[in-house]
């Protein structure tokens, strides 16, 4: 029997996205070097952005792309980082195709601009902006913190009621480059409260990846019930079958493995793989004998990092298919002998 690899389709897909957006160049989001690159960090009001005709060709990836010019008047309601304006023009061009290149939007932003003469220009047209919140948070960042008190702008539109499902979303599309801290966990946490349910899932798997394990049953429920939207339960299976380590986390995945979903089993499978820890034994017995593959295979990875013998060391998928009743033979003894 094939295994499956239906937990990891998350990774899949996050791969799959990757190399799309690579494809068209669109580079990962760095704070740092945002940061450095720019003149001009503020939030300001974009009421409009106009269209002023066509701009000079943009090269990209030795093409000449024929490209549009763009002009956003900006009203600054705080200063991040630069000069004490009050009032800014943001200049920038976008290729006419789609290249991952972005323009500012309108609303309420923290922008990046870079001075060139007497004009600002987008510093990153991957990353000209991100949604902002007009009140200003309270930021235990230092004066010329600027990564620090740019990622507590970021928060807070995490944090606050008033912001939308979409602005969130904007923030969350980056949020591999977001740091594990207490800050970024309190934010996610204050973002729970209320929206869309999807938002919500998408949080939850958050907070599990960052180590925070508070979510980890209400998510466990939602996967058993099927309560999880589609767009989000593959990203909840990806988090507790990658992202879980923590043995406090065995009582609450305990029920996953009974779950009729296959690709729900395994997941808990995996994470029982990666925590490695003895008090699970009795529940990785029961998963050799899972009826699925994909199963099966974590348990026996499992048992394996947990006994550390030497020469039954986790076989990689290609061998355990090729010899998998050697495999849970072996391993199934051994977990009967731990429970005697």
């Amino acid at each position: 029997m094939k295994l499956r690899k239906q937990p990891v389709i998350a990774a899949l897909a996050c791969s799959l996205l990757a190399s799309t957006l690579s494809g068209i160049g669109i580079e990962r989001f760095r704070m740092d070097g945002l940061v450095a690159a720019s003149d001009l960090i503020a939030v300001v009001d974009v009421a409009e952005v106009k269209r002023e005709g066509p701009a000079e060709p943009i090269w990209f990836r030795n093409q000449l792309l024929q490209a549009e010019r763009y002009s956003a008047e900006l009203t600054v309601k705080r200063i991040i980082k630069g000069p004490a304006l009050s009032h800014a023009i943001a200049r920038y061009s976008l290729p006419t195709s789609f290249v991952g290149y972005r323009g500012l939007q309108t609303g309420t932003r923290i922008v990046f601009l870079t001075r060139r003469a007497d004009s600002y220009y987008v510093a990153d047209p991957y990353y000209p902006d991100f949604p902002a919140v007009g009140e200003g948070p309270e930021s235990a960042a230092a004066e010329y913190d600027y990564p620090g008190r740019v990622l507590t702008e970021m928060l807070s539109v995490i944090a606050s009621p008033m912001s939308t499902p979409a602005e969130k979303f904007e923030i969350l599309r980056v949020d591999y480059a977001l740091p594990h801290s207490p800050e970024v966990v309190a934010a996610f946490k204050k973002g729970l409260a209320g929206g869309a349910e999807d938002l919500k899932e998408k949080l939850q798997g958050e907070l599990i990846r960052f180590g925070d394990l508070s979510e980890l049953s209400p998510v466990v429920n939602l996967l058993l019930t099927a309560g999880a939207a589609e767009s989000e339960r593959v990203w909840l299976l990806y988090v507790i079958g990658n992202r879980i380590t923590d043995h406090r986390a065995i009582p609450a995945l305990r029920p996953l493995l009974r779950a009729d979903d296959s690709a729900v089993r395994a997941a808990a499978a995996q994470a029982l793989w990666h925590i490695a820890d003895r008090t699970a034994v009795s529940d990785l017995s029961n998963a050799l004998r899972d009826p699925d593959a994909q199963v099966r295979f974590y348990a026996v990875r499992a048992c394996a990092d947990i006994a550390a013998e030497p020469g039954w060391g986790g076989p990689g998928e290609a061998e355990f298919q090729q010899h998998q009743q050697k495999y849970l033979a072996h391993w199934q003894e051994w977990a009967k002998a731990q429970s005697q």
